[in-house]
């Protein structure tokens, strides 16, 4: 037995078998971890760009919203200073409406498609972690159901200023523009949230 044992082991330390051995890890093993950690590194960046490019997007989508919600006040504090005559107003509006159309077709570029193409991209791209697609694509239609209400938020405004009733010196209008305000306000506060899910779905292992 003893002879055996020595004679097993003469064979493992045989440089020829110890080369072989050697051949199969630096062949396949060493490979095969290089490869793991290559697409480990790829995942790492490529869900760091998608976190990047999520906080970019949203942004550039509120700023482009918000130039609407600017160009309605200014419209309307600037005819309560100045008080223009009818016809004086009634060009004003005209003008408004050509603004406020053109604003709202920059936003419509990507303002609604942007965060659509999440899910794909995800799926395709295999940059969420394993089991998260289902929140993902619950963070998505949240994220949507709060652009479209900060779309329809300023809308009730926007009419008043463009209807042929449109009064700067009454209080009401006034007072939808401040409604106005408190709803942006308060979508603004729940989007944080939002965008911050969308973050951690590509973050979350």
């Amino acid at each position: 037995m003893a002879e055996d044992s020595r004679g097993i082991l003469n064979v493992l330390r045989h440089p020829l078998l110890l080369l072989v051995v050697g051949s199969v890890i630096g062949s396949f093993l060493i490979p095969w971890i290089s490869h793991k950690t290559d697409r480990s590194r790829v995942l790492r960046e490529a869900r760091l760009k998608k976190k990047v490019e999520i906080t970019n997007k949203n942004t550039e989508t509120i700023s482009k919203l918000h130039l609407r919600v600017t160009r309605l006040g200014i419209f309307h504090k600037d005819n309560i200073r100045l008080k223009p005559s009818p016809a004086k107003l009634a060009v004003l509006q005209d003008k408004l409406g050509e603004d406020m159309n053109d604003l709202y077709a920059d936003f419509q570029r990507e303002g609604w498609w942007w965060y659509r193409s999440l899910n794909d991209e995800a799926v395709i791209l295999e940059i969420v972690p394993p089991g998260g697609f289902d929140k993902l694509r619950k963070d998505v239609d949240a994220y949507e159901k709060n652009i479209t209400d900060t779309v329809a938020a300023f809308n009730a405004f926007w009419h008043k200023c463009l209807s042929k009733e449109y009064d700067f010196q009454d209080a009401n209008i006034t007072q939808i523009q401040n409604q106005m305000y408190e709803r942006l306000e308060q979508l603004r506060q729940e989007r944080i949230g939002l965008v911050n899910n969308l973050v951690q779905d590509f973050t979350a292992e």
